[in-house]
């Protein structure tokens, strides 16, 4: 794949992928148009509304997430990218992938899957707040500790809309893999169960302008608050994995198979879901000839 000088220049540079890699987190310049950004927030506008441009086949129910019917709550909605043609095109954008791929040190990168968020407005603070949590305790089955995700807000945001916040460095600190407080609001009890090593919390808001994006790894602690601001917080996280990334047999503590979404949309194959199917997790970028 091959990007414009102008593109090249979007990319982090070496000092930033050691940044990255020591902190844990990135803040791109920007790197989408304002009205590739536009078009998204078209698309996403066009998906709430019941509209779907591509089929996503499973057997299993749990996709759709939120409807219409569910009000003004805060709306979570996974693989818009495998549904909407314009969120599709943003997730697939060469940059998203290639400055991927440098922060991570891969030649290759795929889609694992991706996440629309649409907070509304909660003045009392109760009911947006996303919990502390690794992205890395939800993809046991994966065998890769590089992958990282991209989040994408569909404009301006401040602190006051609720942004994601990183733990500075959170992901070289052991013992963190397992917490999972996504759906929880009481970001202050999920930090008392951080597993720091006696090194300081430094919370980090990704407060960006329209057409920057974040990423952070994979074992980085990170949350976000209520949105107290004027309008709704509209936003895409996109998870990407690095080519090594392959499925593994992982069981819980009772001795369960544990399983992703993944494994009941991918294709099969020797007996395994295959993470690089690519109608599911398509290649987003590549530097191998």
């Amino acid at each position: 794949m091959e990007l414009s000088p102008e593109q090249r220049r979007l990319l982090p540079t070496d000092d930033e992928v050691r940044f990255y890699r020591e902190h844990g987190y990135y803040i791109s310049r920007p790197i989408f148009s304002d009205e590739e950004i536009d078009d998204a927030m078209y698309g996403s506008e066009c998906f709430y509304a019941g509209e779907r441009d591509f089929s996503l086949h499973a057997s299993i129910k749990p996709f759709e997430g939120w409807t219409a019917e569910d009000g003004d709550v805060m709306r979570i909605n996974d693989y818009v990218s495998l549904q909407n043609r314009e969120i599709s095109a943003l997730v697939r954008h060469p940059l998203l992938g290639a400055v991927a791929a440098r922060l991570c040190g891969s030649p290759v990168v795929r889609l694992w899957h991706d996440q629309m968020i649409h907070k509304p407005v909660d003045k009392d603070g109760t009911k947006t707040g996303i919990g502390w949590h690794t992205d890395r305790a939800y993809w046991k089955t994966c065998d890769s500790d590089s992958m990282l995700t991209a989040w994408i807000p569909f404009g301006d945001c401040d602190e006051s809309m609720g942004p994601l916040v990183v733990v500075d460095g959170s992901h070289a600190w052991p013992g963190n893999g397992e917490l999972k407080g996504f759906h929880s609001s009481d970001l202050e009890s999920l930090e008392r169960k951080m597993e720091t090593g006696g090194r300081q919390v430094v919370k980090v808001p990704m407060t960006l302008k329209k057409g920057q994006v974040s990423f952070h790894h994979c074992l980085t602690l990170h949350g976000s608050g209520a949105n107290r601001g004027e309008g709704p917080r509209r936003s895409l996280s996109v998870h990407l994995q690095d080519g090594a990334n392959r499925y593994r047999e992982h069981r819980d503590a009772r001795g369960e198979v544990v399983w992703h979404r993944n494994d009941m949309l991918c294709r099969v194959l020797n007996g395994q879901p295959d993470y690089a199917d690519p109608d599911i997790c398509p290649l987003l970028w590549t530097d191998e000839t």
